[in-house]
């Protein structure tokens, strides 16, 4: 099943500022979409919203029918997100942390352990599968991060700037393990600075800043 996302005149105010101006946008169907614009223009505001950290000050925002809500399971169950750091366990290896958010989504520990190495291959981090989050870079803390995403089933996948701290070559993975994903029937909105994804999306959807933030 494919996610259905809809909104109708989107808008996020906090006090006199405006987060999100008047956002529409429809999404229906396996994609890879990409919000575009400067710094303060809401992507990651919309995000939020889209994940269900965040109510609207107006308009409408559905996702399969129903009004985002992060702490309704079947909400959950559809949805995953990457926009802040996720939790990552100390004195857990990757690969067991990888391994337990498999377990905690219905595989057997054998397939969530194997699971967990193949994430990490196609990450290009295979070999730090015994390491600990302290001890990585940024840029594999951020691969890391992805595979911790991308290790539970959804229908919808949201992402701020998945890129960051990500060579060339990494990008190039990234947006391969996207594309697999919206082939297997996911909708992806990714916030993105990036030429590469964006030219590789199969939408973009461009925010302006609002007047009112001028």
């Amino acid at each position: 099943m494919t996610a259905s996302v809809i909104c109708r005149g989107l808008g996020v105010s906090a006090e006199e500022a405006v987060l999100l101006p008047e956002t529409s946008l429809t999404a229906e169907k396996p994609a890879l979409i990409a919000l575009t614009g400067a710094n303060g223009t809401g992507k990651t505001t919309l995000l939020k919203t889209l994940a269900g950290r965040q109510l609207p000050s107006i308009g409408e925002c559905l996702i399969n029918g129903r009004p985002p809500y992060e702490f309704d399971p079947a909400f959950r169950a559809a949805a995953a997100s990457l926009i802040d750091t996720p939790p990552m366990a100390r004195d857990m290896t990757l690969c067991e942390q990888l391994a337990l958010v498999r377990v905690s989504w219905g595989e057997d520990e054998a397939a969530a352990f194997t699971g967990a190495e193949q994430t990490l291959e196609q990450l290009t981090i295979a070999e730090l599968g015994e390491r600990f989050p302290y001890e990585l870079s940024a840029g594999q803390l951020q691969l890391f991060a992805l595979a911790l995403t991308l290790s539970r089933p959804f229908e919808l996948l949201l992402l701020d700037e998945p890129e960051r701290h990500l060579d060339t070559d990494r990008v190039q993975r990234l947006i391969s393990l996207l594309q697999q994903r919206v082939a297997f029937g996911a909708l992806i909105i990714t916030a993105t600075h990036r030429a590469e994804i964006i030219s590789q999306a199969d939408q973009q959807i461009a925010l302006n800043r609002s007047p009112a933030a001028e």
